[in-house]
C-alpha cells in the first residue's frame, strides 16, 4: 500500500490485468490508470486503489498483490494466486488450474 500511495498521483490507481503469453501461458500486467471501465472491479485499502477488469478477475480472484524491491528490479507482483497451478521463476507468468 505504501509504495502505491507514493507513486499514484491524483486520480491514479493500480490496474492489474491478465494477458495471454509469458512462459507459462498467462502473464500479469500492472499499470497506473485513471479511467474506470464499466466492467472493472475495484478494491480499496488505506487510500490505495486497485482495479481489475472482470475478465482478468477470474484469473486472479483471491490473489495477494505486493511490491517487491530486489537488486535487479522493483515491481508490483502477484505473490499468492489460488487460481494459478504453477508459475515461472520471475513471478510474471502462470498457468491456471482446471
Amino acid at each position: 500500500l505504501q509504495r502505491l500511495l507514493e507513486i499514484a498521483e491524483g486520480a491514479e490507481f493500480l490496474r492489474l490485468q491478465v494477458e495471454g503469453g509469458g512462459c507459462s501461458g498467462f502473464q500479469y500486467k500492472f499499470s497506473l490508470d485513471t479511467v474506470i471501465q464499466p466492467d472493472d472491479r475495484r478494491a480499496r485499502a488505506g487510500g490505495a486503489r486497485v482495479v481489475v477488469d472482470v475478465d482478468s478477475l477470474a484469473f486472479v480472484k483471491g490473489s495477494m498483490v505486493d511490491f517487491s524491491q530486489e537488486l535487479i528490479r522493483s515491481s508490483f507482483q502477484v505473490v499468492s494466486n489460488p487460481q494459478a497451478e504453477k508459475g515461472c521463476s520471475c513471478g510474471t507468468s502462470f498457468s491456471v488450474k482446471f
